[in-house]
C-alpha cells in the first residue's frame, strides 16, 4: 500500500511541474494596451491551451470567429491557476457538432473582471436539425492582473490549476501544533464569484490538519490567500511523507468575478 501511494504522489508531483509548462501558460492577456477598462474586449487564450490538466472534465474549446448567431452562455464555474491570473472558465453550450464558442469577452471594473461567454451556431450546421444536449464546456483566458496571491510566498508560473476529482475537503481546527503554510495548486470559484474553494497538498489526515484559511485584501486589489497546517494533538511517532490533495472553501464578501449578460 505504501509502495502505492508513493507512485501516486509521483503523479501528483509530475502533474505540478506539468503545469509550469504546459496547457494556458502562453496565453495572451485579457486586456488591450490602450484600451479602454469600461469596454469589454475580446480575450484570444492561445491555440496551443491545448487539453486541460487531468481532473477536468469539460470539453476544451477555443474561439471561432466563423461562429454566427451568437448568445450569452450560462457560466458554470471558473477555475483559476496558483498564479492568480489564469481562469478557466467553464460554460453549458450545445452539442459540439452545431454549436462552439464564439467568443469570451472581457472587462476589468474597478479590479473585478467580468467575462461573457458567447457561443453561436457553427456555420455548417445553419438550418440542421441539432439535439438538444447540454455540454459543459471550458476555455482558459489570462488576466493582465493577478486577483489571487499565494499567501506562502511561493512564485507561480503561469498555468491552469491543479485540482484533483477526489481531493478531501477540510475545514480550519483550533488545536494544532506548529502550523506552516501550504502552496496553493489551484482555486474553484462558483458562478456568482463568491465561494472559492482553495486546493493545495497537504499532510497525512491521520497526522496533519488545516489550522488557518483566509482570504485579506493585498496590493494592487488581489485577496492573498492563506492556508496553514499543524500536527494534530496526540500524535505519536513518525508521519509518512505522503503528500493528500485538499481543499477548504471560503465564502467571499463581494465578487471575485462577474459573469455578465450580452443582449444581441
Amino acid at each position: 500500500m505504501r509502495i502505492v501511494t508513493l507512485l501516486l504522489l509521483a503523479v501528483l508531483l509530475a502533474g505540478c511541474r506539468m503545469l509550469a509548462d504546459g496547457p494556458g501558460g502562453g496565453g495572451s492577456g485579457g486586456g488591450m494596451p490602450g484600451a479602454s477598462p469600461d469596454e469589454p474586449v475580446a480575450s484570444t487564450p492561445d491555440p496551443s491551451a491545448g487539453e486541460p490538466p487531468g481532473g477536468d472534465a469539460a470539453r476544451r474549446e477555443l474561439p471561432n470567429p466563423d461562429v454566427v448567431d451568437e448568445h450569452a452562455a450560462a457560466i458554470d464555474h471558473f477555475s483559476i491557476g496558483p498564479d492568480g491570473r489564469t481562469v478557466v472558465v467553464h460554460w453549458w453550450g450545445g452539442t459540439p457538432s452545431c454549436f462552439a464558442l464564439k467568443e469570451v469577452l472581457l472587462e476589468v471594473q474597478d479590479g473585478t473582471p467580468i467575462i461573457t461567454v458567447l457561443e453561436g451556431t457553427l456555420p455548417e450546421a445553419v438550418g440542421m436539425a441539432c439535439t438538444m444536449e447540454a455540454v459543459l464546456k471550458s476555455t482558459p483566458v489570462v488576466l493582465d492582473d493577478p486577483i489571487l496571491v499565494d499567501g506562502s510566498g511561493n512564485q507561480h508560473p503561469a498555468g491552469e490549476p491543479m485540482i484533483g476529482e477526489g481531493a478531501t475537503e477540510v475545514s480550519p481546527r483550533d488545536d494544532l501544533r506548529d502550523p506552516h503554510e501550504i502552496a496553493i495548486t489551484g482555486y474553484r470559484l462558483s458562478a456568482d464569484g463568491m465561494r472559492l474553494d482553495v486546493h493545495y497538498v497537504g499532510g497525512i489526515e491521520r497526522c496533519y490538519g488545516l489550522a488557518e484559511a483566509g482570504a485579506v485584501p493585498g496590493d494592487g486589489g488581489a485577496l492573498t490567500v492563506t492556508v496553514a497546517e499543524g500536527r494534530l494533538p496526540g500524535v505519536t511517532g513518525p508521519c509518512e511523507d505522503i503528500g493528500v490533495g485538499k481543499f477548504t472553501s471560503l465564502r467571499l464578501d463581494e465578487p471575485l468575478i462577474v459573469q455578465a449578460a450580452f443582449n444581441t
